[in-house]
């Protein structure tokens, strides 16, 4: 464990390290063919060289992984906790302790545009459903706080989805999936263009049962089109625009008369534009506009509600010369939540929001980079924020890279943390006074990459200090009086995160991730829960071997500490769940064809997730049989 005396007496070891003293190597001897990644600092940057530790999850890691949405694949990312809340309907998965099952704490983008949710505390849970598996290139995740170039969601985490170029979906594809729970699954997707511009659409549904002992039957419908257009040698336009119908059942407590459904729906708009000035200039503007609306088909205490959101960004990336890059630029977003439950007096809330955004990467030798940065914010209610970075990373001898540095991070509170209004009966229930502030975190970190491409083997450290202050929750001035948000809870996360990557040979990947977690609550804390209110330790062992030419075997073990997902819950028991896929290629005249055999829970079933209102809710094995036809 690592006190943040031991990190600071460890950073000034690592920066005090003379420069490598062996024979003059070139600045090409530290470009490896590491991945290049653009979620941590909004420069292009090899792993070696970003600012934060990164995972990667490629498009055939995606396919082999037998998953049906994002929140399944991240459990192949260190320090992620996946499991449902209220049932199968709505997955969660939070980096580190996220002190709730709704994952407000990390911020999701698909193709750029950020799915975060402006509606009740904000979440990026149903955003993460709003994409299609079949449709993604990668997926970026940075394991650590990143304000300082996304702003106030960035809290612990940011999820970066990327789409495929429409250019490389042409043709057809048709897939189908069955399974136990009454699953029903479908995808149709059809590309068409040439080398100036190409299109796609894709259209998806998926449905089932949920766990078998509650009522948590679900059904998402969506439909996404992406077009790319080569304007000019120097212009290139990116058009998303799409809709999603989510519809999930909610046992809401253990009398069957008290079930009931809820719904969220989603339809956005993107435009990306992006102009390569010159050979070190670039400059992109980005626009895009998303409307949603939750609705709980419950007669009792209604929170119907529907939000919009409209955000104007630019950005300009400049190369000064071998030593110098940087990226700055600025954005523009207004919400809006409209409510007649939530805000009973004015049912109409809104705020603007103003932010300027910069990083600048340094190189002074081949052996150094210092990534420096920040983001400074005004919010129309709660006025100006900001969030700097400094992170230095240290190329010791090429294919190994230390790394050390501090970042700070906020997460603004959502309009109705700031402006509730919610009563039952004319009795108020929630009534935010408008003190809430921003949740703060300040962490520090040193971290390790390390390529040993002699052994096939990649290996990722990180070491790190969260401290968290004016975490919100609700709380009530007098025994009769509604419910107020305030901030609470300071605390300070300690640990250790690694992830392994082992390819003994080309037909065999191995991946090995382990978490360490500490959890300190402030001493003003009540609820003895709060120090579990992450899992202490947290493991994935994944296994991806293909057998023959057309034969491939997929296994994922997973393995979870017992844990607190809510402060009025019971524990959630240590739990562990093993997946299997077996897959054959083949084809059928001129399609390539792909039929697959996954089990969940092939080890059995264990208990999910425990909450003081509902059964305990188990996972139980389950198959799936899966068909995909590219044509």
């Amino acid at each position: 464990m690592v006190n943040r005396k031991q990190f600071f007496l460890l950073a000034c070891a690592c920066l005090s390290f003379d420069v490598w003293a062996g024979p003059s190597l070139s600045e090409g001897d530290y470009f490896t063919d590491l991945p290049v990644v653009l979620s941590v600092s909004r420069l292009a940057q090899p792993l070696s060289d970003t600012p934060g530790a990164v995972t990667i999850i490629d498009r055939e890691t995606i396919r082999r992984s037998g998953a049906r949405e994002v929140a399944d694949l991240l459990r192949l990312v260190p320090g992620f906790i996946v499991s449902h809340a209220q049932g199968g309907a709505r997955p969660i998965a939070s980096y580190h302790a996220d002190y709730d099952a709704i994952t407000r704490h990390l911020q999701v983008f698909v193709d750029g545009r950020s799915v975060y949710s402006t509606l009740l505390l904000g979440s990026a849970n149903y955003g993460m459903m709003g994409v299609v598996l079949e449709d993604i290139e990668r997926i970026e995740v940075l394991r650590g706080s990143n304000s300082a170039a996304y702003g106030a969601n960035a809290f612990l985490g940011v999820v970066n989805i990327i789409t495929r170029h429409s250019a490389d979906t042409l043709g057809g594809m048709v897939s189908a999936g069955a399974g136990e729970t009454n699953l029903r699954d479908g995808v149709a997707r059809i590309g068409r263009g040439g080398p100036q511009g190409s299109f796609r659409l894709t259209a998806s549904s998926r449905s089932d049962d949920g766990f078998n002992n509650i009522y948590d039957n679900s059904r998402l419908e969506q439909v996404h089109f992406r077009g790319d257009l080569q304007a000019s040698d120097k212009d290139n336009l990116i058009l998303t625009a799409g809709a999603t119908r989510f519809r999930w059942g909610v046992p809401d407590d253990v009398p069957p008369a008290n079930r009931h459904d809820e719904a969220w729906r989603n339809s956005y708009a993107h435009l990306d534009w992006t102009r390569q000035i010159n050979s070190s200039d670039q400059f992109k503007v980005s626009v895009s506009a998303d409307e949603e609306a939750f609705s709980n088909y419950y007669p009792l205490l209604r929170a119907d509600s529907t939000g919009r959101r409209f955000q104007l960004e630019a950005q300009h990336n400049h190369v000064v010369n071998r030593e110098w890059r940087l990226v700055w630029g600025g954005q523009y977003r207004h919400e809006q939540a409209i409510s007649p439950d939530l805000f009973y007096a004015n049912p109409e809330q809104s705020f603007s929001l103003w932010r300027l955004f910069g990083n600048v990467e340094w190189r002074p030798h081949e052996q150094w980079v210092i990534n420096a940065g920040g983001l400074w914010e005004n919010h129309g209610i709660i006025g100006e924020n900001s969030a700097p970075r400094l992170m230095v990373n240290y190329h010791m001898v090429p294919g190994h890279t230390l790394r050390v540095g501090a970042t700070s991070a906020y997460k603004q509170p959502t309009l109705v943390e700031l402006r509730a209004d919610w009563r039952y009966s004319g009795v108020p229930v929630i009534q935010a006074s408008g003190r809430a502030r921003p949740e703060r975190v300040d962490s520090t970190e040193i971290g390790y990459l390390g390529e040993f491409k002699k052994y096939g083997v990649t290996i990722d450290v990180r070491a790190f200090e969260e401290n968290v202050s004016d975490l919100l929750r609700y709380e009530k001035a007098c025994k009769t009086c509604p419910n107020d948000l305030v901030n609470k809870d300071p605390n300070t996360q300690r640990g250790w995160e690694t992830q392994l990557r082992w390819q003994p040979q080309p037909a065999t990947q191995i991946l090995v991730n382990h978490t360490e977690l500490r959890l300190q609550p402030d001493a003003s804390s009540t609820a003895p829960q709060d120090a579990f209110r992450a899992p202490r330790h947290f493991s994935t062992l994944a296994l991806f071997q293909k057998l023959s030419s057309d034969w491939d075997l997929s296994l994922i073990h997973t393995s979870t500490a017992s844990l607190f997902w809510v402060r009025q819950n019971d524990a959630t028991p240590a739990f562990r769940q093993t997946d299997v896929r077996l897959a054959r290629r083949f084809r059928i005249g001129d399609a390539r064809a792909e039929a697959a055999l996954t089990v969940r829970a092939a080890d059995g079933g264990h208990v999910e997730f425990v909450e003081a209102a509902y059964p305990v809710m188990v996972m139980d094995r389950r198959a799936v049989a899966s068909l995909r036809l590219d044509f």
